[in-house]
């Protein structure tokens, strides 16, 4: 069943996140039960090479969050008076609803990060990431190419969130509200990642779904060996260690370069990038 996902969600988290974890201790509780017990026969790689504190989740995140916005800010500059101008209707309004939820995420995120005595400024990205890294050329040229970053972004995006719950489980009582900001996010995120692929799929005619069907269409490591749970299934989607995420971002944390037009033959089909 495909799920079509246009519509925005806004969070706020300020006394959200109260009601959030009063109105829903129990289910809540019982999410974390479920994570325990998988959690007993996950491969180490999934634990990460350094346990992370609630606070550096929450500064890894919003690094994530600062750069998704940003990413979609450009974007919406692009079909403005851009590569994108020309874009189908459907997907300027996607841009702008999705916009506008990274944006709410890294407002949301930069209270969390006070709250836990963080400084939310001291979070920076470059002024103009070098986003031509995704695809090795730039991903606002036209709607093929920022649908197909677009993807790689969000499916990134879920799989980060996924891998700190091991962190945030570690934490104990101290973990608990920053994982239901998590939960709250990876939600949202993860109706963005179908949303994107619904678009490539119904405007482009892509080979894709709005869920990830193999490894290939991620360029995160979505299969995991020795795993109790078959990742390799479309019934369940992979995870990112913070390792692992980084080292895929570092080339978009850099100055931006001068974009090529390289490889436009290749375009409509996935690429494995950078990022």
């Amino acid at each position: 069943m495909q799920r079509h996902t246009y519509n925005s969600v806004r969070l706020t988290f300020g006394g959200y996140l109260q009601q959030f974890m009063h109105s829903w201790s129990k289910l809540l509780s019982l999410s974390l039960v479920v994570l325990l017990l998988f959690s007993t026969s996950i491969p180490s790689a999934y634990a990460q090479s350094a346990v992370l504190s609630p606070k550096q989740v929450v500064e890894y995140a919003l690094t994530l969050e600062k750069l998704e916005s940003d990413f979609y800010t450009k974007a919406i500059a692009a079909a403005q008076n851009g590569g994108l101008k020309n874009a189908p209707q459907i997907a300027k309004d996607v841009i702008t609803a999705y916009g506008a939820d990274e944006a709410q995420h890294v407002t949301d995120l930069s209270s969390v990060l006070s709250d836990l005595g963080g400084d939310p400024a001291a979070i920076a990205i470059p002024t103009n990431p070098n986003y031509s890294a995704i695809l090795k050329r730039d991903p606002f040229a036209n709607p093929q190419d920022f649908l197909l970053a677009g993807q790689y972004v969000e499916d990134l995006g879920v799989a980060a969130y996924k891998g700190q719950v091991q962190n945030l489980l570690a934490a104990g009582e101290a973990g608990k509200p920053v994982l239901a900001a998590a939960l709250a996010i990876h939600s949202v995120e993860a109706r963005h990642a179908a949303g994107i692929r619904s678009l490539r799929q119904s405007l482009l005619g892509a080979d894709v779904r709005p869920w990830i069907r193999n490894a290939n269409e991620v360029i995160y490591q979505e299969n995991r060996s020795n795993s109790p749970i078959p990742f390799n299934s479309d019934a369940f989607d992979g995870y990112a260690t913070r390792d692992e995420v980084l080292a895929l971002v570092a080339p978009i944390l850099t100055t931006s370069q001068p974009s090529t037009n390289s490889n436009r033959g290749n375009m409509n089909r996935p690429v494995r990038a950078l990022w």
